[in-house]
Order: C-alpha cells, then structure tokens, then sequence
C-alpha cells in the first residue's frame, strides 16, 4: 500500500448520479487487483477530513490507468464529481484481501449500487483469462443502468426492480431463474448492498457453490486502527476488520443478520 497523487485523466458521468474517475497509476505502485481498494482524500484544506474508500472499476496494465465508480450522494463524493482532467487527488492504495479464483471455470459475477466497479472489473479481469463470465447487475430503475466499458466475452445481465430495463426483479431472483446446467460448475462473487449479499449467499450455500462476497462498510482511518469497520464472523475471531482483514471474505465466514 502506498500514498500517491493520482493525476485525473477524465471524469465522466454513467448515469444518473454514478460517475466513473480515471486515474493515472504511478510505475512504483503495485498493480491492484479485482476487489482491492483505494481511499481518497477528496480536499486537502477543507472537510471531510476522513479518508473515502473505493473499490477499483478497472485497471489497465498497458498503459497503467486505473479508474474507480462512485455514487454521487454526500459532501465528498460531490467534491468528486467537481474534479476535472488535470486535478490530482491524494490517494492510498491498493489495500485489501481481493478476489481469487478456485478450481470452478462458471464465473456469476454479482453487483449492485456502488458494488458495480468491482464486478465490472472483475468480470473483465476473468474474460482476459479466457472464461466467459456472467455479470449480473441490479439496479431500482432504468435511469441508474450505466454504460460499461466490458469485454467481449461478458454475459451482461441487467435486472431492475421496476423492470423499466431488462429482468424484472433483484439480482437474485435473476439466480434463481438459471437452469441447473447454467450453475454447473459455477462460483459467486458479488459486491453490493449488505441484502443483496445475504441473499447471493444463501442462494448460494445450499447448493455448495463457492460464493465470495466484498463488503462495503464505511471505513474512517483504512488502517485497522479505529475498529469502526468490523463484522461478526463464523470463525474464532468473532470479529474481523473489513479495511484490512477484507473487504473480500467467503460467504460463509460472514455472520448474517
């Protein structure tokens, strides 16, 4: 993990409210991986003082860019959205345990809200490897769907609550309509909405696919010092630390309520 001024290549709207940040990525910095994250210090002379995280959209190695999707809903992220190609902004990353494959080649990828970027990128990062993975996006209505930037060989699949633009209905209820040979082999990962994730895990536990999920908690310092981002968990540790034991984690060692 390093801190870097990352200089703004463009900063672009995708839909209502979501904008996407590209972001030059300094040679001395490690290349950052599907799941990881990078916080921000929006403005160093006013508020927020705190750091925000984001979890990385995209990285590409040949030209070192890397790019992150956020929300526009508060003081900083509207600072954000503010910023123009040119700007720099104080960065700290990458940082966090990311997605890593098994021994299944059936990739449902999982993503809603601001859980969008780390799907995206890592359903790119797994079509570069050769696999044909399916991206499942979910979103309230047709205006929030963004335009991604995928490779060829994403199965993109848009679900809305509304139905206003594609499946009608959550991105599990979308699980739930797939065919046994379409779960064959498979393995989840998603990043999303705490609801979104419970429900992706018990869907599925009971049928014994691997499903890895990224939490989104809001993390004040990023270091593990303040303890304000921790979770139950199944395991001996009770608690466990999501800016640095995480944010990914199996399913199953979450502690749902």
């Amino acid at each position: 993990m390093k801190q870097f001024d990352a200089e703004i290549l463009e900063n672009r709207e995708l839909a209502e409210d979501y904008f996407e940040m590209f972001l030059s990525w300094p040679d001395g910095v490690r290349v950052p991986f599907p799941g990881q994250v990078v916080s921000f210090r929006v403005d160093r002379s006013i508020t927020p003082f705190l750091r925000r995280p984001f979890a990385l959209a995209s990285f590409q190695r040949e030209t070192r860019v890397a790019s992150v999707i956020y929300h526009v809903r508060g003081p900083a992220t509207i600072r954000m959205s503010e910023k123009r190609k040119g700007d720099v902004i104080d960065t700290l990353g990458p940082r966090g345990f990311y997605f890593q494959l098994g021994k299944e080649r059936n990739a449902l990828l999982v993503g809603g809200g601001v859980g969008t970027g780390p799907m995206v990128f890592a359903a790119n990062w797994l079509a570069a490897k050769g696999f044909t993975p399916r991206l499942i996006l979910g979103y309230r209505h047709g205006g929030l769907v963004p335009q991604l930037d995928l490779l060829p060989l994403v199965r993109l699949s848009i679900c809305t609550d509304d139905g206003s633009h594609g499946f009608r209905g959550t991105t599990v209820n979308f699980l739930e309509s797939l065919s046994p040979d379409e779960i064959d082999d498979a393995f989840v990962w998603a990043c999303g909405p705490n609801p979104m994730l419970k429900a992706a895990h018990f869907w599925a536990h009971p049928q014994g696919i691997p499903c890895k999920v990224s939490l989104e908690e809001v993390m004040a310092c990023g270091v593990g010092a303040c303890v304000g981002c921790t979770v139950e968990t199944t395991d001996d540790r009770k608690t466990a630390r999501v800016c640095t034991e995480g944010p990914v984690f199996a399913s199953e060692v979450i502690r749902w309520t």
